[in-house]
Parts: structure tokens; sequence; C-alpha cells
């Protein structure tokens, strides 16, 4: 019978591990739709345990969303974690009968491009996101968009459509957050579950440069827990 989560990744120096879940069972998301999901977790400790210890910069890096008004409810990357932390890397299915989201909980870019690519060729479509674009080689863009907020804009001292700027100037395309429609500039469009209501599974459009590098960049009015939106735009 085929495998529902298999761990892809293991880097014991930096305490963490990856793995794709959901490859059989079907995922719930509502605005996803059923993908197949890379979460990149921390190894010693559970996702919770590491946010209440400080040290999920393993997992997530220096986003400025972690903690405080990241939309991933924490507690459900414990199930994931439980699952499978204690089990050996195993080779990925050759085929993935469903679309993949890259980085359901966790930075996608602290796994290998190489393994990245081996999953993306595995699956029909597939979306992925990431805040260590200002971090990691360029070439994370064929396969990740440049996520954009404006907490990152304002730690950088700029305004998040110059931030925008230069993620797209380093080959990225970009999935920024914003507050209201007008703010996105000529080369964004709203999200297409946001207009039409079309799940990610049956879009993809967030597929970083993977299909082509002259489609638009994406943008999302900021959603959510009131209590994080109100958290995110006090500290905007």
């Amino acid at each position: 019978m085929k495998v529902d989560s298999v761990k892809v990744f293991q880097d014991e120096q930096r305490d963490i591990f990856a793995s794709v879940h959901k490859l059989r069972t079907k995922s719930e998301n509502s605005k996803t739709g059923d993908m197949a999901g890379l979460y990149i977790l921390p190894l010693s400790d559970s996702p919770t345990e590491s946010i209440k210890s400080k040290t999920d910069d393993r997992q997530c890096g220096d986003c400025p969303l972690k903690r405080t008004v990241c939309y991933v409810n924490p507690v459900s990357t414990n199930s994931p974690w439980h699952k499978i932390h204690s089990e050996p890397v195993q080779d990925l299915p050759l085929t993935i009968d469903k679309p993949l989201r890259l980085g359901v909980y966790g930075d996608p870019a602290f796994v290998p491009r190489s393994i990245l690519r081996q999953m993306v060729k595995s699956a029909p479509r597939h979306t992925g996101y990431t805040h260590q674009w200002l971090n990691v080689h360029k070439a994370y863009s064929k396969y990740l968009m440049a996520s954009i907020d404006d907490l990152t804009a304002k730690r950088e001292g700029v305004t998040s459509v110059e931030l925008k700027q230069q993620a797209n100037d380093k080959g990225y395309r970009t999935f920024r957050v914003v507050q209201e429609a007008s703010e996105l500039t000529s080369d964004e469009i709203l999200c297409p579950y946001e207009t039409h209501n079309v799940q990610c599974a049956d879009c993809s459009l967030c597929d970083g440069t993977y299909r082509s590098k002259g489609r638009k960049n994406i943008a999302i009015i900021i959603h959510g827990p009131q209590n994080k939106v109100k958290t995110y735009q006090k500290g905007a």
C-alpha cells in the first residue's frame, strides 16, 4: 500500500528535517484543496516546543511572522512531527499523484534544491513560498515565490513595493500580503482564490518561475484570525 508520509531530508547539524504528508489521504484545507504537503520541522523537539523555547529559527529562519502572526496553527504541526521525526530518510515516490505544496510549515529554502527539484518533477503541479529569498541562492526562484510582507519591509527599511521589486530584480516572482486591493501594482494580480474561488491545487500560479518567468506576481489581502491580523497591522 502506498505510504502517506515520508521523510525526505534531515540535517542533524541544523537540527531539522523535511517530510511530505498526505500523499494518500485527502487534505481538507478549503483554500488549497487536496494537496500533498512538505513540512520543514525541528528534529530534536516538537514545533510547539521549539516556539516556546524560541529556537524555531531552525525551521522558520528570520521570518518576522513567526510566533505571533503566522497563519499556521503550530499545534497542527505536532501530528506530522510525532508521526515521522524518528523515522529514517527514505526515497521520495517516483510519482506523487496530486499537486504538491512546498512549505505547509517551515521554510522550503532550507531543503536542498536537488530534493525540491525531484519533488516538483514527481508531482503534476506545485506551489511554494520562501521568506529566506534575501539569504539563499537565487536559483530557489525556480521553485518558490518570494514572500513579501509589511513586517519584513519595515525591518529592511523599505516599502513592501520596494521589497517586491528587490525580489523581482533577483529573479523571483512574488507573493505579497496587502491590506486592500488598491495597493496592487501593475505587475500583480490578486490570488485567484479570492477573485474566482479557485483552489491552489487547480491554480498553481505560485510555482516560482518553474513554468515561465513572464507571469505576473501574486498578491493576497491579509486574512486569518482577527487577533493576528490586528497584530500584523499594528506592527506594519
